[in-house]
């Protein structure tokens, strides 16, 4: 399953984070990695803003497809 597949209120863990190499390294460096746990706080017109850590991020529905996430 990936992120954009998600509901409000959802969580879940990273599994695996696709795509070019410029952007794993950028997800990561925002915390987006395998195993973190994330919660979907809200989504708007297919952008999502998810609780990662400490803090929110907000992405649009092309990064969320990227990342492939598993139940918590």
């Amino acid at each position: 399953m990936t992120l954009a597949e998600m509901k409000t209120g959802d969580k879940a863990r990273v599994s695996e984070v696709s795509g070019a190499d410029a952007v794993k390294k950028h997800l990561g460096s925002l915390g987006v990695v395998p195993g973190a746990l994330v919660t979907v706080c809200q989504i708007s017109f297919g952008n999502m803003i998810i609780g990662i850590h400490d803090g929110r991020l907000a992405i649009n529905e092309d990064v969320a497809r990227r990342i492939s996430v598993a139940a918590a």
